[in-house]
Formats: C-alpha cells, structure tokens, sequence
C-alpha cells in the first residue's frame, strides 16, 4: 500500500466513523426521547464504534505523515552526503 492509498484509507475510515457516530447519536437521542432502551443502547453502540474507526482513520494518516516526513529527512540527509562527494 503506498502513501496515498494508506492516506485515502484513513479518511475512508474517518468518513465512516464520522457517520456511524452521527447515526449512533441521533439513535440514541430518539431512543430516549420515545423511551426506547434498546434503540438507545444501540445507538450508543454504534457512536462508539464510530468513533473507534475514526480515530483508526486519524492515526493511519498520522502514521502515514510520520513516514513521509522521516523519508524526507532520509532523502535531504542523502542529498547532503552525495553533496560533499
């Protein structure tokens, strides 16, 4: 997998945990609202496993930044060495 597709992979998940979380919450509110516990409970479920996979997302792309800045570093020091050749 290369940069941009782990990096498209972390805002995929980000989208869908954000979506999950959405629709979790508004479940659980209409759960409440209408006094339904298991549509609460469900909702709730759903919010958190929305926000498991949007913070999955966040540190695939934070990996992913992490790796591309270390490979320019690794590249610039490169670029030095070849400099004073």
């Amino acid at each position: 997998m290369n940069t941009n597709d782990a990096k498209h992979s972390g805002s995929v998940d980000k989208a869908k945990g954000h979506a999950k979380e959405v629709i979790g919450a508004t479940k659980e509110k209409v759960g409440r609202l209408i006094g339904d516990d298991e549509l609460e409970a469900k909702g709730h479920l759903q919010n958190a496993e929305g926000k498991k996979d949007r913070l999955k997302g966040e540190i695939k792309e934070g990996i992913e930044d992490a790796k591309a800045k270390v490979k320019a570093g690794v590249e610039a020091v490169k670029d030095k060495i070849q400099g004073h050749h």
